[in-house]
């Protein structure tokens, strides 16, 4: 028979790998064995944990209190005893009690051992909750340290990864995401449950990074796995966190879930998580559209009883949802007083911070002070960028730009009812510039990333089919890469926007600025500035033209594939047709203003994919499509193209013949063809050039754009790759079909191959957002590459050898 020692220590075994129900049965089991007064104190504490963690928080209170009621004079037991009782009332969320008993046993629990480490740990999440996000991290790394000290990899490993969400609490997401990652491989091999929590945490990072779909991913995996295993609270919490997180997709379902989420919590005695789930609930209701003058009463009553408990952050979150909510049915005082009662510091989170500036410019533009409104929305926007230039990975960076569109588009809004083209210009480029403005930075060579891309190639020569151990491998292997991407330090910089009397100078004569802006809602306008003029010209709806793009990419795509004469010709009619009807609402409007300029054209989210060479009005004009205004200020004046080098693919008919005849127009070029022409020669070359030429086989990867690729002897070539570059061109030519694609993110921000080439460094790039018939590619760019190698700019050299045969080759960037 096992004595109650060894079954106490198989529980507590147990209780380490979140398997409670086991634990209960072991410890219920040493109760039996008649344990000393000491050793009943221990077992019914970590009893009462696992009865607490089934879904019977009260009946762990009542062990708790059995353990006190035995004749024990040991300080270090009667810790032991209260530290558990703090813990228990902490998952039922009653924040101010556990504060109070952890304080007064945490010293007297004995120095070093793992009692104290785990009081550290579960005092260290206890002050995250309540939003000392400083003090946590000094128990946790005390707590990750006694852990160190006492030999236990997965206690370290709980308390590193404890450290990684204070980190994310304080916004400091590298930080937060680094140490998440390094602490996972340890809890992954403890159990389901370990790892749901560990992925639930580190969906809350996502989220707070703006990847609202993966975190949601990770969040029904969480929540399925915590339901099966019966982990009431913890499942409960998960769906909080997938609440908040459909807040941004589907604010209907966030409601619905939250709501049923609080129903859940009330009934297993949790009612603080019950009130923060709440909060989520009155969010959803603010996004879509249901708060009432009742509505703002009752979030009075829930920002009352948060407080009550502890918990200032949901409250403060509350009300500014609720100031903004106030401001939009006509209540500007209960706005003022939401907000006086929700007023941030630099201590409190950047979502609060940034919450707090939109709502200041609700109240603001409700009162007619739009200067004042302008204001508060820059200043908003300049935290973030603050925040973003921590971040060296592009994928990152594109993706937190959704914690300021909304202050972007308010911005726009104002400044196209100003009418002022100063202020839209300013506007435009603030607009534009949630990734730009952010210096960037050459991430250090990571040999992991190298060694994992090599593998991703050999993989994806033929992909594998869903389902298949070389599927799963491929997947885990692309998502190692983008997370350690996102690893990546930043520059910490932030550049200034042009102004637009700087930019009208540098246009000059021969050029004229065209920003197409949509208003977020339902009106499409065009800014142009040229040395002459300043003008905001009104495009319409944009219904009409959303509709006509929905079909152009199909358009474009059908008529690059080999067709009979007639067929061809009644897809090509049909191509132009539509071709006509877009100009006729995105170009004759500007014509009168553009003369015979060329063109720097910055373009409005939802108008991407456009092949703006091909669209009467500008073809044969040269044009530069730009991510902003300022970006093709810093960008132009290129440099006269010493090295040229070109790269053949394979599978593409012409390839070869394409790259050598237009290396025959230089007097210096080099060329890789078949077998030579893979990866790594393709990157060496491209290191060493002023004109990288790639003609192969495009994809454009949507989920995941930065594994955009073009295919080479040895595979493909992604977004990624460009990192191991050591010099980068200044010039690319991607004659490759979709590679001129992007995904669009939050509405405005692009990602994709072309803007992967030109965050790298590259200052023009030429590539075409849709399909490309192999001839055309051949013949054009020939022509192009024989116009600049006579000195003609790339944008200029493109327009020429396209004016008598338009083709959808766009020139991004800073064309001349």
């Amino acid at each position: 028979m096992l004595a109650a020692q060894e079954l106490h220590r198989r529980g507590l075994e147990h209780l380490h790998q979140w398997r409670y129900a086991s634990a209960r049965r072991e410890l219920q089991r040493a109760l039996t064995r008649d344990p000393s007064d000491e050793l009943r104190a221990r077992i019914l504490v970590s009893l009462a944990l696992a009865v607490a963690e089934l879904g019977e928080p009260d009946a762990g209170l009542d062990l708790c209190a059995q353990a006190h009621a035995l004749p024990i004079t040991s300080r270090d037991i009667s810790a032991l005893i209260t530290t558990q009782e703090a813990a228990l009332h902490q998952r039922r969320g009653e924040y101010e009690t556990a504060l109070e008993l952890y304080e007064r046993s945490i010293d007297d629990l004995s120095p070093g051992s793992i009692e104290q480490a785990n009081g550290l740990n579960d005092l260290g999440v206890l002050r995250l909750r309540l939003g000392d996000f400083v003090a946590a991290d000094v128990d946790l790394a005390r707590a990750a340290e006694a852990f160190d000290r006492l030999g236990d990899p997965v206690g370290r490993a709980t308390a590193m990864h404890n450290r990684g969400y204070a980190a994310m609490r304080r916004w400091d997401l590298a930080a937060a995401l680094e140490l998440m990652e390094s602490a996972r491989p340890v809890l992954a091999r403890g159990s389901q449950v370990a790892l749901a929590l560990v992925d639930q945490d580190r969906a809350e990072a996502l989220l707070n990074a703006g990847m609202a779909s993966d975190a949601i991913a990770l969040l029904r995996s969480s929540a399925a796995t915590l339901g099966r295993h019966r982990h009431h609270q913890m499942r409960a919490e998960c769906e909080f966190v997938a609440a908040r997180a459909l807040l941004a997709t589907d604010p209907h379902q966030a409601r619905r879930l939250a709501r049923r989420t609080a129903q859940r919590l009330r009934r297993i005695g949790s009612e603080s998580w019950a009130l923060r789930t709440e909060v989520i609930e009155a969010v959803a209701e603010i996004r879509t559209g249901t708060a009432s003058p009742a509505w703002l009463e009752w979030t009075d009553r829930l920002a009352a009883a948060l407080r009550g408990r502890l918990l200032e952050h949901e409250a403060q979150l509350l009300d500014l949802n609720a100031a903004r909510a106030a401001t939009r049915i006509g209540r500007l005082d209960d706005a003022e007083r939401r907000l006086d009662r929700g007023h941030t510091t630099e201590t409190d989170s950047l979502t609060e911070r940034l919450l707090e500036r939109a709502a200041l410019a609700d109240l603001a533009a409700a009162r007619g002070e739009r200067v004042a409104a302008l204001g508060h929305l820059r200043t908003g926007l300049d935290l973030l960028h603050d925040w973003q230039s921590s971040f060296g990975s592009l994928d990152m960076m594109s993706s937190v730009v959704g914690h300021g569109r909304g202050l972007a588009t308010t911005g726009i809004q104002l400044a196209l009812a100003d009418g002022s083209p100063d202020l839209v210009f300013e506007w435009s480029e603030r607009t534009r510039a949630l990734t730009t403005r952010v210096v960037p930075v050459r991430p250090p060579q990571d040999p992991g990333t190298a060694a994992d891309l090599i593998e991703i190639r050999s993989l994806t020569v033929t992909e594998p089919e869903a389902g298949t151990p070389e599927a799963a491998r491929l997947a885990t292997l692309r998502d190692r890469v983008r997370h350690r991407s996102w690893l990546d330090a930043g520059s910490g910089e932030v550049g200034a926007i042009a102004d637009v009397d700087t930019v009208a100078r540098a246009l000059g004569e021969e050029a004229a600025l065209v920003s197409f802006l949509w208003d977020g809602a339902d009106r499409l306008e065009a800014l142009v500035v040229t040395d002459e003029t300043r003008r905001v010209i009104d495009l319409g709806p944009s219904a009409p033209i959303t509709g006509l793009l929905e079909g152009l990419r199909a358009d474009l795509d059908v008529t690059a594939s080999r067709l009979g004469p007639a067929l061809a010709r009644v897809v090509h009619e049909g191509l132009q047709r539509r071709l006509d009807a877009v100009a006729e609402v995105l170009v004759a409007p500007l014509l009168d203003e553009l003369g015979s300029r060329h063109v720097v054209l910055t373009q409005a989210g939802i108008l991407a994919g456009i092949p703006w060479s091909m669209l009467p009005g500008l073809v044969g004009r040269p044009l530069t499509v730009a991510p902003t205004a300022t970006r093709w200020l810093t960008a132009r004046g290129l440099a006269p193209v010493r090295a040229v080098g070109l790269v053949a693919g394979p599978g593409v008919p012409r390839a070869v013949e394409e790259v050598r005849q237009a290396a025959s127009g230089w007097d210096s070029a080099s060329c890789l063809t078949d077998g030579d022409a893979t990866v790594g020669a393709a990157l060496a070359l491209g290191s060493e050039v002023d004109l990288l030429h790639l003609s192969a086989h495009g994809r454009h990867a949507v989920e995941n754009p930065l594994f955009s690729a073009v295919l080479l002897a040895d595979g493909p070539l992604f977004g990624y790759d460009l990192d191991r570059i050591s010099r980068v061109p200044q010039t690319v030519i991607l004659s490759a079909c979709e590679v001129g694609r992007s995904t669009q993110r939050w509405a405005e921000e692009s990602l994709g191959m072309v803007n992967a080439w030109l965050h790298a460094g590259a200052r023009c790039v030429i590539a075409s957002p849709a399909a490309v018939a192999d001839d055309e590619a051949c013949e054009v760019l020939q022509d192009v590459h024989r116009l600049m190698a006579a000195g003609s700019p790339p944008g200029v050299a493109l327009a020429e050898a396209t004016a008598d045969r338009p083709t959808s080759f766009v020139c991004f960037g800073a064309g001349w």
